[in-house]
């Protein structure tokens, strides 16, 4: 009965939410209204120009996402909210992946999240500390932007430059670059409070969060302040262990499950923002600032660790159980009894008392908790304005820190023995950088063009450190017992170590010149070139040409051709550290360690070089009528892509890397470094229309955005085999696509989005013998508003309100027998761990709003 009640209350949700808001329109479209309708999305991004262009009049793609359609998506955050409106823009989720559970990867056009350049009003972003080696799919090894800390209370609006941008604003800009735009309104007052929850009961969420401008310095002057607070609950969408399952039914006090898939608990999670700008003098000059502080706790999931057949437990081929001797006397050497809970008690309690083992311990096993704190600031400064000539300056510095402070519970260092604590700090990561800008243009008259040529020229001064802290001396230190065959370590994720820890710095500098003008007053052309000089790889230049052609005054066609590069990130070149993976039904110890270091470059290491990426784009923009049209083509060549190579260890490089001072690696299996090792091309289609009917007494504006992208790797190289391959190639669904339906009826309104995800593919747990293919699905979010007052609104909402989830994976091995999630060996993993849906299923939310 009480299932029946809840799949009704679901069916009756979605009912509501689908008719309510349309319950005004009338069957019928009238005559398009005299005054034609007009959709005119301002843009900066991609232009230096001083006037302002649409995004249809563009030479480049440019989607412009207003804040109002960021905060009617129903998302606790703004990655979310994003990938449901731009289908060429991914975000995986990452159940268990260590440090990439407190910092999400977001996807540009399939690449990886460190190759398309992150802004906010206009100035480069910090990168996050995070280097996800432990990631899957396309962004295994990345070290992108940490775009959590943005909200959409503090957003203006978001430009998404699809087009390979490196030439105009520098490293990163392979895939396109997304533009941050805060409030600068200095009128807006506005609160809102919003609550959801999943319908498996679930992964609640409580969030408030407000936005308050003031003018100040008299006319012109703006000062926005706004505010997000939020906490999120767990969600669990395993199934429990095979063998976990097993020694619970024999007694053993296990948990259910033993392992959480799922997305992680947040807490305290804070997010401040500033922007304000005060006009100087008479002349239209400004002294603007702006920045962010942000702070949020983590706590999620790592893998079980069985008493019968884990390394902290049993040694050898046979599994005994790993006893501590501590007089030289000698210990049982025998397996677990593991027929039931009291032979396992009995066997250990009647070693001698010169024995010890974890098994007293913990003697169901334990499941260690990964988490941390996640500290994020940036504070930026500018003038700007324009000289009596007609130059305009804008001079600006900027510096943010990105810190990852990580944490494990519920673990032990087992070469402690009984000294060792369940809880570990184990140091932090820390990303700084800190960017001075001088950019400067001005419109050059010259008689045979149609406008004046814009001239714009800049220097950019680029200052990055990557840093380690060590942890408490607890969390790495090699104990007693490790000459006995016990691990080194907090067990899941030993902290850092003195010798890894330090500051890694490096500079660059660049210069560019960028022009643009209408040759006619039907074609305009743009071309860009930049030279930059790093201190640790050497210097690149690149340039890039675009132009649109107006065929007519509703059409025109336009395209672009340019080079890019990547800079290797200061955490590829330097982090090291060590951690334990889940590889063929084995949990392995891995070390990460530099491509420069001496054991690296016994197996090939060295030096990291940039990736460089050749860009080609082609489109076509229509407005006919009310309807808006762009489409475009999209070539994207990359060389010497980064990749993460492993190589097996033998005892003598366990003792090169322990006189090195890495204590943890004598029991290490292998060891992982960065290196320059394949080529891709990835090449697709973007297709956008908009549509907006005029009813009786209401209006329906329409959206479909279509996104097909297809990556093929050019050279494999040496770190790539056959599951690569295809994770690369197809961990991002080929097809993506939105269909938006926004009705509003006077005080009502209603949001109807249908999001189509093509076919993907994962290696499980990063295991290429493990192919996972997930076939094509439909999510559909629903989202109805009343404005009750002249200040407040109520929206209740859905996100997936048909609660689809990918199908549980299956393999059919050779021998025709298939596995599941629920076989056994998992953990209990039964969903895909990386589509973009993700595994959480539908939710529901309320939200008030005030709008003072």
């Amino acid at each position: 009965m009480k299932t029946f009640e809840f799949e009704s209350g679901r069916l009756l949700l979605a009912i509501l939410i689908a008719l309510a808001g349309f319950m005004s329109a009338p069957l019928y479209a009238q005559e398009a209204d005299a005054k034609e309708i007009v959709i005119e999305e301002v843009t900066v991004l991609g232009s230096r120009r001083s006037d302002p262009r649409s995004a249809m009049d563009a030479a480049v793609p440019v989607d412009v996402i207003s804040s109002a359609e960021l905060l009617r998506q129903g998302s606790t955050n703004v990655i979310d909210a994003l990938t449901s409106v731009i289908p060429s823009l991914n975000a995986s989720r990452e159940p268990i992946s260590d440090a990439a559970t407190l910092v999400r990867p977001v996807n540009l056009r399939s690449l990886a999240s460190d190759q398309t350049l992150v802004l906010v009003n206009g100035k480069r972003r910090h990168r996050s500390a995070v280097v996800g080696e432990y990631i899957s799919g396309i962004n295994k090894g990345a070290q992108g932007v940490d775009v959590t800390p943005l909200f959409g209370a503090a957003l203006k609006q978001v430009e998404v430059l699809r087009d390979g941008a490196a030439a105009q604003y520098g490293s990163d800009a392979i895939a396109g670059v997304i533009n941050f735009a805060l409030q600068d309104d200095p009128t807006i007052r506005t609160f809102s409070a919003q609550y959801g929850k999943a319908y498996e009961g679930d992964g609640e969420t409580y969030e408030i969060s407000g936005t308050f401008g003031i003018p100040i310095a008299g006319d012109g002057g703006f000062a926005v302040l706004s505010y997000q607070a939020k906490d999120s609950v767990a969600t669990s969408r395993g199934v429990q262990d095979g063998a976990a399952a097993v020694l619970g039914a024999a007694g053993f006090p296990v948990a259910d499950p033993v392992v959480v898939w799922g997305a992680p608990g947040v807490t305290d999670d804070h997010k401040l923002f500033i922007n304000s700008g005060v006009p100087v003098g008479d002349n239209g000059a400004e002294i603007y600032w702006f920045g962010n502080y942000a702070t949020r706790k983590v706590d999620g999931s790592f893998f079980y660790r069985n008493p019968a057949n884990n390394d902290v437990f049993t040694v050898g081929e046979d599994e005994n159980v790993l006893f501590a001797d501590s007089t030289g006397q000698g210990c049982p050497v025998a397996p677990l009894p593991t027929s039931s809970f009291a032979a396992a008690q009995a066997f250990i309690a009647d070693a001698p008392d010169n024995c010890f083992a974890f098994q007293s311990r913990h003697p169901g096993g334990f499941t260690p908790r990964f988490g941390g704190k996640v500290t994020d600031y940036s504070i930026a400064g500018g003038f700007r304005g324009e000289f009596s000539n007609g130059l305009s300056y804008d001079v600006s510095l900027m510096n943010g820190e990105n810190k990852l402070a990580y944490q494990i519970l519920n673990s032990v260092n087992p070469s402690l023995g009984e000294a060792s604590p369940s809880d570990f700090n184990l140091g932090s990561q820390i990303e700084d950088e800190t960017v001075f800008n001088a950019d400067f243009s001005k419109g050059v008259e010259i008689d045979s063009l149609a406008s004046d040529l814009n001239v714009a020229f800049g220097f950019q001064y680029h200052d990055e450190t990557f840093g380690i802290t060590q942890g408490q001396v607890e969390s790495y230190i090699a104990g007693p017992l490790a000459s006995q065959g016990f691990l080194v370590g907090s067990n899941g994720f030993q902290g850092f170590n003195p010798e890894v820890s330090g500051e890694f710095s490096r500079d660059s500098s660049s210069l560019y010149l960028d022009l643009e003008a209408d040759i006619t007053d039907k074609f305009l052309m743009s071309a860009a070139v930049r030279y930059e000089d790093f201190s640790d790889f050497g210097d690149t230049t690149n340039g890039k040409l675009a132009a649109l052609y107006r065929l007519t005054d509703a059409i025109s066609v336009r395209g672009a051709v340019s080079s890019g590069f990547r800079a290797p990130s200061l955490g590829q070149s330097n982090l090291q550290r060590s951690s334990t993976s889940f590889s063929e039904g084995e949990l392995v110890a891995a070390l990460v360690i530099s491509g420069t270091s001496p054991l690296a470059q016994r197996f090939g290491g060295k030096q990291l070089e940039p990736e460089d990426a050749d860009n080609y784009s082609f489109g076509i923009t229509a407005s006919i009528g009310k309807l808006a049209l762009t489409i475009d083509y999209f070539d994207i060549d990359i060389s010497d892509r980064i990749s993460l190579v492993t190589r097996d260890l033998e005892q003598s490089d366990r003792d090169i890397l322990v006189a090195a001072g890495n204590p943890e690696a004598a029991t290490t299996n292998e060891v992982q470094f960065f290196v320059n090792d394949f080529d891709t091309n990835t090449s697709g289609i973007d297709i956008v229309a908009n549509y907006p009917f005029e009813w009786a007494n209401s209006s329906t504006d329409v959206t479909l955005a279509f996104n097909l992208t297809n990556t093929k790797v050019t050279k494999r190289g040496n770190t790539i085999d056959d599951g690569r391959e295809r994770e690369l190639e197809e961990a991002i669904p080929e097809q993506r696509a939105t269909l938006t339906f926004d009705h509003n009826a006077g005080p009502f309104s209603a949001l109807l989005r249908i999001n189509y995800f093509g076919e993907a593919y994962e290696s499980l747990f990063n295991d290429g013998s493990d192919p996972v293919e997930t076939d094509s699905l439909f999510i559909a979010d629903a989202e109805v508003s009343w404005q009750f007052s002249d200040t407040i609104s109520l929206a209740l909402g859905a996100k997936n309100v048909f609660d689809n989830y990918p199908d549980q994976w299956e393999i059919e091995r050779a021998n025709g027998t298939v596995t599941t999630g629920r076989t056994g060996g998992y953990l209990g993993a039964i969903y895909p761990l990386n589509h973009p849906v993700g595994l959480g299923g539908g939710r529901y939310y309320l939200r008030l709003t005030a709008d003072f």
